[in-house]
């Protein structure tokens, strides 16, 4: 651990300067954060969560307080310690230019989940207090449990076992398979909420070229697309969302061109000491096995030779981070030009919800069809259609990955079948075909439809004669009656009427409807709840000292008070609980009354919220966000005795501010998924 390594420089303050000032220059990056807080200000919304005095001070600039505050993840290896080291340098404890002192915090993670983890830590915050920077040791608790690590579809959903729909105070130490899943999100939950406590925006991490070269490996071994291929960026928002503080904090790499031995090199010189991880040595990790390849390249892959006697390594570092940064640049590329699409889509940011138009009108159709596909959906487009879509599905599910491309391409064929021109309307076919008799839409042919296969054919035709009466020729026998009747309901049928929602990939994608929603756009939302999704969704905890749930993996929750600190609680019974389930149609008519009768209960825009919502998403895909119910066994009498039964109350629709609790209790939101820059907010849709 103390051998010099010959040949190779420590890092010097001047190089480290030169690496931090781009990321240093991104005020749009500040800007960002404080748009998208100043919109969800203005918003009739309430209050969402992470909204405190802290955000007065982002939407100030951390630049104009006396001191700012910049955090660093220290795991005690080289590379992290190295990072501590030169941020040390390159921020010194005194006023700069605008005199703001910037203030180093570290922030070590004690995991237990090795027996001297406490020494280890404790030493690891020792060496980094010499370096003037202000240690944090986040110790991780695995007696009790994680509430935002629920993963509600691996509950057996039984009707009379609740004990799968609760929250129990048992051990949830991970085992082997979930261990680095699960220490990953509680590690970044706890850094998070610190860096909240702490004003931190910024958190600096000590990923290196070796780190680059190991992600890019690892996602060719999956393979990636270009997004996965251009690797680790030196600038992101934090991936890991475990709490609602983690929403706006970003991640800043400055090292990602530098080998792991000049970070050696730098702490050696510097005299700063560090600590090996005996896990980086096991290879039941995947990226672990790419590591000790990368390292023992010889005797994995073997060395050629050119012409001139020279050694070749097939994998080098260089060739591999050459290959990342061409595959950013096509990256960069590719979302240049989605990026324009993105500003023209409703984004529902509180409920989660978006809404996109699909058609655009041209002059140009004939009479009757009178819209055309949007220039992105067209096959010629194929690039920013996949990328656009999966976004799309990605924000609304708050997914950390794409979804399958197979799903987004048969979500581009179906797109584009619902959306060609066609001479008869409905059924898909092109302009240009010819006429379509009675025999032949009965057949359901496909020989006139370049796209509609004939079963889909024949279903499109049946849900239209459903919906459209027709009045036939009253002289004609009944068969031809028949015929005629259905040859001009087709004749006749509007395009929007034949349009019909599409499931896939965890998302519900609707067509515009008459005289609801968006005018003209289709709506992506989350796919209606089955009856196994509405039980797994649906959780009952006790109130003990608030909550934090992340619901449906989609919506942060949190419910701060208790019943003891409510002195007239109309719970009066024993084993008062909190329920969280998804909103039903009962629920919004109970809330109407209920509103009704007490209209000082609410404010007054709660029910317009409420409206808006029912009106702008499809009816199927209302039902999925969530309601928070009280429960509680209250004692009745009866023929033979006294007995308890389950009652229940609506507290809080906390998406949409509809709050009918207690005075004490306090309810909040807020949608995993960030909002787009610059994209239109469904809060200010009318």
């Amino acid at each position: 651990m103390k051998t010099r390594i010959t040949g190779l420089a420590a890092i010097t303050v001047k190089e480290f300067a030169q690496w931090i000032a781009p990321l240093e220059s991104t005020a749009s990056y500040a800007t960002t954060f404080r748009h998208r807080h100043q919109r969800l200000q203005d918003t009739s919304y309430p209050a969402r969560i992470d909204e405190s005095p802290r955000q007065e001070q982002r939407e100030n600039g951390n630049k104009d307080a006396a001191e700012r505050n910049i955090g660093i993840a220290v795991s005690g290896g080289v590379d992290s310690m190295a990072l501590a080291t030169l941020l040390a340098r390159h921020y010194p404890q005194s006023p700069g230019i605008n005199g703001t002192v910037t203030r180093l915090h570290a922030f070590i993670v004690n995991h237990r989940l090795r027996d001297n983890s406490t020494e280890e830590a404790d030493y690891v915050a020792q060496q980094v207090q010499k370096l003037n920077v202000v240690p944090h040791v986040l110790t991780l608790d695995w007696s009790t449990p994680d509430s935002l690590e629920l993963d509600y579809h691996n509950h057996n959903h039984s009707h009379n076992d609740n004990q799968d729909n609760q929250l129990t105070e048992t051990s949830q130490k991970p085992d082997k398979i979930h261990l680095e899943t699960k220490a990953r999100l509680r590690r970044y939950k706890a850094i998070a909420q610190q860096c909240h406590a702490l004003s931190i925006e910024d958190l600096f991490v000590g990923h290196h070229a070796g780190d680059q070269v190991e992600t890019t490996l690892f996602r060719f071994s999956r393979a990636s697309g270009i997004d996965g291929l251009a690797g680790i960026q030196g600038l992101a928002p934090l991936g890991v969302l475990a709490v609602p503080e983690a929403l706006d904090i970003r991640v800043v790499r400055p090292l990602l061109q530098v080998s792991k031995d000049r970070l050696r090199a730098t702490c050696e010189e510097a005299g700063t000491l560090w600590v090996e991880d005996p896990s980086n040595k096991s290879l039941d990790y995947q990226r672990n096995v790419i590591r000790h390849y990368q390292q023992h390249q010889d005797s994995l892959v073997g060395v050629t030779k050119d012409s001139n006697g020279s050694e070749v390594h097939p994998l080098s570092t260089t060739a591999m981070l050459a290959f990342r940064g061409r595959m950013d640049r096509h990256r960069q590329a590719a979302w240049k030009q989605v990026n324009p699409w993105i500003r023209d889509i409703w984004f529902d940011n509180v409920n989660g919800a978006c809404h996109l138009k699909l058609e655009q009108s041209t002059t140009s159709t004939p009479a009757g069809t009178g819209s055309a596909s949007v220039e992105w959906l067209q096959g010629s487009q194929n690039h920013v259609s996949t990328r656009l879509l999966s976004f799309l599905v990605r924000w609304v599910n708050c997914r950390d990955h794409n979804p399958r491309l197979e799903d987004i391409q048969t979500l581009q064929q179906n797109l584009r079948l619902q959306q060609q021109q066609f001479l008869t309307p409905g059924f898909g076919l092109p302009t240009n075909a010819p006429p379509v008799s009675a025999t032949q839409h009965e057949a359901g042919s496909s020989s006139y439809s370049t796209s509609a296969s004939p079963t889909v054919y024949r279903k499109l035709k049946q849900r239209v004669l459903k919906r459209l009466p027709s009045t036939p020729d009253a002289s004609l026998p009944y068969q031809q009656k028949q015929k005629q009747s259905e040859s001009s309901t087709l004749a006749g049928m509007p395009t929007s009427f034949v349009r019909t929602p599409l499931t896939i990939a965890g998302v519900m994608i609707s067509p515009p409807r008459k005289s609801k929603g968006v005018p003209e756009h289709w709506t992506i939302s989350r796919q209606p709840m089955s009856h196994a999704d509405q039980l797994s969704t649906t959780v009952s905890v006790p109130l003990k000292n608030g909550l934090d749930v992340l619901w449906d993996q989609r919506f942060f929750l949190r419910i701060t008070g208790t019943w003891e600190s409510l002195s007239c609680s109309t719970l009066t019974g024993p084993n008062k609980q909190v329920q969280i389930r998804p909103l039903n149609a009962k629920d919004v008519e109970m809330i109407r009354r209920r509103v009704q009768l007490n209209p000082q209960e609410q404010e007054e825009d709660g029910l317009k919220r409420l409206d808006q919502w029912m009106s702008t998403v499809p009816k199927k895909a209302r039902f999925t966000i969530p309601i928070i119910l009280s429960q509680s066994d209250a004692q009745v009498g009866g023929d033979n005795g006294t007995g308890l039964i389950t009652t229940s109350d609506i507290l809080s629709l906390p998406t949409l501010g509809l709050h009918f609790g207690p005075t004490r209790f306090s309810f909040q939101s807020r949608f995993k998924s960030n909002p787009p820059i610059n994209a239109k907010d469904m809060s200010h849709f009318r």
